[in-house]
Order: structure tokens, then C-alpha cells, then sequence
């Protein structure tokens, strides 16, 4: 009957030594910070999007909401007036360098609207009697 002897110390255990742990981990982080500033810059960008939609789609329905409301409403320099009929997203701005008129029947006159976030500034033709803007 053959009898095996062993040593101790000499089987070999399965695992990962800490040398191989580290440098996973070390190429994990590296891969983060590669990756990690494309990810933000995408965030915003999607962000943005996300905003001029939500803009564009309020600009759609100002003509109705104007009618419903029987007052006429006047989009310039400062803004909208009023300014409850169109409620923007935090940090952007909407103006036009001529005024661009909804009168109280819904119809509008037509122009241009300028929108700015930050370094982003998004021009709009509106075109008359509708103005239904399009985004690029």
C-alpha cells in the first residue's frame, strides 16, 4: 500500500496574492480617471438636450396657451411677459432682439429667440402664424 507524504507549506493554495490585487486595482483606477471626465461631459451634454427639449416643447404650445388665456403675449429682451407662460430650467435664458408677438388669438407673428446655458447659446426661427421651433 503506497503512502504519500506531503511537507507542509509545499500544497499549493488557490487565491490571489495581495501583489496581484494591487495591480487590478491600480489599472481599475486608471481606467476611472480616464473615463470618469468623458462621462460628465456626456451627462451634460444629455442634460442640455434634455432642457432645450423641454423648452422647445413649451414653445410649441405658447400659441395655445395664449389663446386659452385671451392675453397677448411678448417674448424680448428680458424674457417672456408674463413671465408664468413660460417657466424655463435652472440657468437658461431666453431672448429675442426683436420682440416676437402671440397676440391673444393664439396666431404669432414670427422672429427669432436666442436660449443660453452657460457657453451654450441655441438660436430658434420661429416661423409665423404657428412659430413652432425645431431643434437640430
Amino acid at each position: 500500500m503506497p503512502i504519500s507524504v506531503t511537507c507542509p507549506g509545499s500544497e499549493r493554495q488557490s487565491g490571489f496574492t495581495l501583489l496581484e490585487l494591487v495591480v487590478v486595482l491600480a489599472l481599475v483606477a486608471a481606467l476611472g480617471a480616464i473615463v470618469l471626465p468623458s462621462l460628465l461631459k456626456m451627462q451634460e451634454a444629455w442634460r442640455r438636450h434634455v432642457d432645450l427639449q423641454d423648452i422647445a416643447s413649451q414653445l410649441r404650445s405658447l400659441g395655445y396657451r395664449t389663446r386659452l388665456q385671451a392675453r397677448e403675449t411678448i417674448i424680448g429682451a428680458d424674457g417672456a411677459l408674463p413671465a408664468d407662460m413660460l417657466s424655463l430650467p435652472a440657468g437658461w435664458t431666453l431672448s429675442a432682439r426683436q420682440p416676437l408677438v402671440y397676440l391673444a388669438n393664439g396666431a404669432c407673428l414670427g422672429g427669432e429667440v436666442s436660449l443660453q446655458h452657460e457657453d451654450v447659446v441655441q438660436v430658434m426661427q420661429l416661423m409665423a402664424p404657428l412659430c413652432q421651433p425645431e431643434l437640430p
